[in-house]
This record gives structure tokens, C-alpha cells and sequence, in this order.
């Protein structure tokens, strides 16, 4: 038996990166998968559509475009989820957006614009998913935190202040929502190969060797590593653990 056979699941930003796995993963587990994102097509250079990979393990699956900075995109993904396949069982709070900046130098704006997808994104989503988890026999919220919403991170003063957020979001949801039975944990990547940070891997080698130094294993994270860990915080085997923030980060915080 597939790990999410008859769950539906929504991702966020699901088109790209880390999103683009767990929603394809989710996918060959059984599950109905509802791809949320402000793009259908994956950015960067994600050589495969998520759509494509699901097309392939022949999973159901419905994009509806979606701002999560948007109250009332977020509540439409949710009531398209509900309307195309008759419930919600997983949300996969993805989406979010990366500037590099110290604190002194950082834009009004860019903060702003971090925090709000990050942070309020994953409220708001959270917000217009509950309603529909709580008639569920899986309710299960992942958050994407970040290694650096458990540490700092060099120059990455907004950044940090949104995954930081995340994580204790994820804590207070964890305990608000334990009588209702829905599991909410957080995962906290920490190097994972993506089309986002391929600039820096391939092109800042002073950038490269902090990372691998920081970094205990051998290698650095692929975004399937990131599915891996979702799948099991999605499915049954995780309903006695809610509150908790998964590191996928190579040893990064163990230090």
C-alpha cells in the first residue's frame, strides 16, 4: 500500500526546488496532489515539471495559481482542493523567497517582501487549511523552516527573522491543534542542491567552502532528501509527533 494512498495534499510552491520533490514524491505515495504556486512552470532551471513527474507516476493533481501573500488566493487553493477531490487531509507550507543581506543593509522593501511569503504566507495558508484538516483522519501541516530559523546564517538578517518565525509558528500550532488531532512539524533543510543556490555553488568558492565546512556529511542535500523527510511527517508513521522541527542538513546544527 502506497504511505498517502487516498490523502490529498496541498504544496506550496510547488512548481520548483524543494517543492517540485515533495509534490512528485507525495504523488507516487498515492496521494491527490494540488500544486500552489504563483507559476505553473518551474523557475530557474528545474529541468522537469512537476506535472510531468506526476503525470508519469499517475497521480491525480490540479494547479491553481496562487500568491500566498493573498488571503483570498490562499482560501480558493484550499476550496479547489476540497471541490476537486472532496477533502484535505496535508498542507506543505513551501513556498518562500531568499535575499542575502546584513541587518543595516537590508531594503524596507525586500524584508518585507521575506517575511510575507515566508512567514505570513505560512500563516495565512495555515489559516484557510485548518477548517478542512480538522474533518480529516490525516490531518498533517508541514512547514519548510530552514537551518536558519534554528541558527544564524551569514547576511541573512530577513531570512532568518522569517524561518525563525516559522519555527515557533509551527510549535504554537503544534499544541492549539493537538485535541483536533492535526500534526503540525516543521522541516529545516539545510544545503540542498537547487536551481536557486547553483550560482553560489558553482561560482563563489569562498561561499562553496563555508558551506561544505559547515556541512558534517560528505555531501550536500538533494531536494528528494527534503521529500524523503516529508513523506513520513505526511503519513501515519509521524501521529505521535507534532511540535517537532526535522533538520535535513547534513549535521549543520549538530555542531
Amino acid at each position: 500500500m502506497q504511505r498517502l494512498e487516498n490523502c490529498t495534499a496541498v504544496v506550496t510552491g510547488a512548481s520548483s526546488g524543494i517543492g517540485n520533490s515533495i509534490a512528485a514524491r507525495f504523488g507516487r505515495e498515492g496521494a491527490n496532489v494540488v500544486v500552489a504556486d504563483v507559476r505553473r512552470e518551474p523557475k530557474l532551471d528545474d529541468k522537469r515539471s512537476v506535472f510531468d513527474k506526476l503525470e508519469e507516476c499517475g497521480a491525480d493533481s490540479l494547479f491553481v495559481e496562487t500568491d500566498v501573500t493573498d488571503e483570498t488566493a490562499v482560501e480558493a487553493a484550499v476550496d479547489a482542493a476540497v471541490d476537486e477531490f472532496g477533502g484535505l487531509d496535508i498542507l506543505v507550507n513551501n513556498a518562500g523567497i531568499y535575499y542575502q543581506y546584513e541587518a543595516h543593509e537590508t531594503p524596507t522593501e525586500d524584508y518585507d517582501a521575506i517575511t510575507d511569503v515566508n512567514l505570513r504566507g505560512t500563516f495565512l495558508c495555515s489559516k484557510a487549511a485548518i477548517p478542512e484538516l480538522k474533518n480529516s483522519d490525516n490531518a498533517k501541516i508541514i512547514n519548510l523552516s530552514s537551518i536558519f530559523g534554528l541558527v544564524g546564517g551569514g547576511s541573512s538578517a530577513a531570512y532568518c527573522a522569517s524561518k525563525g518565525g516559522v519555527t515557533n509558528l509551527t510549535r504554537q500550532m503544534a499544541l492549539d491543534y493537538a485535541e483536533d488531532e492535526i500534526n503540525v512539524n516543521a522541516l529545516a533543510p539545510g544545503i540542498i542542491k537547487t536551481a536557486q543556490n547553483v550560482e553560489w555553488r558553482e561560482n563563489d568558492p569562498e561561499i562553496l567552502a563555508d558551506w561544505e565546512e559547515k556541512t558534517p556529511w560528505p555531501r550536500f542535500g538533494d531536494p528528494e532528501d527534503v521529500a524523503d523527510a516529508a513523506v513520513f511527517l505526511a503519513s501515519d508513521e509521524s501521529d505521535f509527533i507534532t511540535g517537532d522541527i526535522l533538520s535535513v542538513d547534513g549535521g549543520w546544527t549538530a555542531q
